[in-house]
């Protein structure tokens, strides 16, 4: 396995157990997918199968990493924030858009990843932060852990404050703390 940027080839230790990951990558924006390579690039230099599921270009991880035990699905769970340029954010847009993309599917949503963390065998998901990543974790009997500096629900909460009350429940539905 040689992971570029590192220079060098790893192998995992002949006693380590090899785990399966699945790690959940928010497609808003290029920070959180390079921020999660560096986590996912260590995994697989320890000699773990990581599943990257994110809405995030394919090449943001191909190109840094070269290794079978990488796996992409692209697969739009949250959309992040509805931006007009770099700096504006439609806050009733945002709102409307993530009730679309996450809200109204949620069940589907829900089943289908269970259903896919069961045929991958995943031993843990992280999310950085894709929210209904750690109910699926849940609702599979999986641990879950986030990999993040914040939150859609700290994000959306702003939101709802300065774009009205209605899509409040939105709010409830995304920690990635939910049980």
């Amino acid at each position: 396995m040689v992971a570029r940027g590192s220079g060098a080839e790893e192998a995992p230790p002949p006693t380590q157990q090899r785990l399966v990951f699945a790690y959940y990558i928010t497609g808003h924006g290029f920070g959180h997918a390079t921020r999660a390579l560096e986590v996912v690039r260590h995994l697989i230099g320890a000699g773990h199968e990581v599943h990257v599921v994110t809405a995030a270009p394919e090449f943001v991880f191909t190109t840094e990493i070269d290794s079978p035990s990488l796996h992409i699905r692209r697969v739009l769970l949250d959309c992040g924030a509805v931006q007009a340029d770099a700096l504006t954010v439609d806050r009733l847009a945002s709102l409307e858009k993530y009730h679309q993309t996450a809200v109204v599917p949620r069940e589907a949503i829900l089943r289908t990843e269970v259903e896919w963390l069961h045929s991958i065998k995943a031993d843990l998901v992280v999310s950085d932060v894709v929210p209904v990543a750690c109910r699926a974790a849940a609702d599979a009997g999986i641990r879950s852990v986030c990999v993040t500096n914040f939150s859609w629900d700290f994000i959306y909460a702003e939101y709802v404050v300065a774009a009205g009350n209605h899509h409040r429940s939105i709010v409830w539905q995304v920690p990635c703390l939910q049980t």
